[in-house]
């Protein structure tokens, strides 16, 4: 299915957590001088225009991005992410004024490349594509492909670099990714075991969603580190919040992350029962 557009959620709750998270594991990974390589393998269009009818018609950044650039202080561990969106939108954006574009987590990982890293972006839908092609097509860095995620991936690992970071950020429009993404994993993680992987997933009211932890941590893949950010209480009708799953969490990410979701969860709640955590679903070897 490709009716999905994320122009209608960019920059909320979620992709707060989620591009933060992915700016802090690409700069961990940026301690040593050799190459690395990022997979997007659910792209979006990159770039999203917060002014847009899309975006304003239920103004999902408002409870997200536009919260991070007003809160004060602001810890060390956003500092990269908030780059990311102040360089699209000038200086004004660093206090919360002027916020008129959200980078997609393609720009993030653009805008934190090295010369010897390469950015790899997965998207299907037309009009998306399109915009990739647009955004980011001169950059010799990045490379655009019209392909599925879970035919593409496994075909692109490991990568030659041998080092990196793979992001998967299905919709769950179709509710059986969440079985198709727990395969994914075990398939590219054979294939690519040092690899990085970053698997975002909804807290949403669905059987397949309820599970989709425990079905990971059932896989046994070693170092998998658990981090979920809820911003609503249980029983909420939406998505109360998210999570991400890290395989190969770089060291010490998850000492940062225990003061990321603190911050973010006081930042971002709309119900003091609501909350956050990190665990490590699997233990480091």
């Amino acid at each position: 299915m490709l009716s999905y557009q994320h122009d209608y959620h960019a920059g909320n709750h979620a992709d707060v957590l989620k591009h933060s998270v992915l700016a802090l594991v690409i700069r961990a990974l940026q301690r040593k001088d050799t190459p690395l390589r990022v997979l997007d393998v659910h792209a979006g269009s990159g770039i999203y225009d917060l002014r847009s009818g899309e975006a304003r018609k239920n103004a999902e950044f408002a409870g997200g991005i536009e919260r991070v650039l007003a809160a004060r202080p602001q810890p060390a561990e956003v500092t990269d992410y908030l780059d990311a969106v102040q360089a699209l939108n000038g200086e004004g954006a660093a206090k919360g004024r002027d916020l008129r574009l959200y980078p997609g987590s393609p720009q993030v990982a653009r805008h934190l490349l090295r010369p010897q890293d390469h950015l790899e972006l997965l998207e299907l839908h037309p009009a998306a594509l399109a915009r990739l092609h647009r955004n980011f097509g001169r950059d010799p860095r990045v490379h655009i492909h019209d392909r599925n995620a879970f035919e593409g991936l496994p075909a692109l690992v490991p990568p030659a670099e041998k080092r990196g970071v793979v992001l998967v950020d299905s919709a769950y429009e179709v509710k059986e990714d969440f079985t198709a993404i727990v395969e994914l994993l075990k398939n590219c993680h054979r294939r690519w075991a040092s690899g990085v992987y970053v698997i975002w997933y909804p807290l949403i009211r669905h059987p397949l969603a309820e599970r989709f932890t425990a079905k990971l941590r059932a896989t046994a893949i070693p170092r998998m580190l658990h981090a979920e950010l809820r911003v609503e209480a249980e029983g909420f009708n939406g998505m109360r919040g998210s999570g991400l799953c890290i395989v190969n969490a770089p060291f010490g990410l998850d000492q940062k992350l225990n003061i990321l979701l603190p911050w973010l969860w006081a930042t971002l709640k709309n119900d003091d029962r609501s909350g956050w955590k990190v665990e490590w679903l699997t233990p480091p070897l």
